[in-house]
């Protein structure tokens, strides 16, 4: 007999399992969802639509009215800022301008160009010669690791030799 013919007879059920429903999932109701929100009363369900233009009955409502003014404020003056740094065009240097000038910076984007370009010079003449194996990718990506860790910590090191310095 197999599975298919089993599992088409069934199996015997009482007659109260056959006609028992399972139990309907109950949800208790609960105010908690509005209760960290500014100007709501749990008895109040519907607001009329000229609510923000009705005068000011309670204390978080000013306080509601005060903080949005500021926001606004902030906002406005934000804005008037990148106005004025926009008519100011080209005065102002890009980040990439200054980021070069700095020579710890400068330095270490030289010396991992020389590096990467090196190690490839050197990966692909080994290629075309066909001595290129993954011993010699391996070399390569321990060089590479070794020098960027140096590059790292010499970097560091200049970095707070030159914040001390000035």
């Amino acid at each position: 007999m197999s599975y298919a013919e089993i599992a088409a007879k069934g199996g015997p059920q009482d007659p109260e399992e056959v006609y028992t429903a399972p139990p309907v999932p109950e949800i208790v109701p609960s105010d908690s969802s509005v209760a960290s929100l500014v100007d709501v009363d749990s008895g109040i369900s519907v607001v009329s639509s000229d609510f923000p233009n009705q005068p000011v009955k309670t204390y978080t409502q000013a306080e509601r009215i005060e903080l949005e003014a500021a926001v606004e404020a902030e906002e406005s003056a934000a804005r008037e800022a990148a106005a004025k740094k926009k008519k100011k065009g080209g005065k102002s240097e890009s980040d990439l301008v200054v980021w070069l000038k700095d020579p710890v910076h400068s330095g270490g984007a030289i010396v991992s160009t020389v590096l990467v370009v090196g190690l490839g010079v050197v990966g692909w003449r080994k290629y075309r010669l066909g001595q290129f194996s993954w011993s010699t990718a391996g070399i390569g990506a321990g060089i590479l690791a070794g020098v960027s860790l140096v590059e790292y910590f010499v970097g560091k090191f200049a970095q707070s030799y030159l914040t001390k310095r000035k």
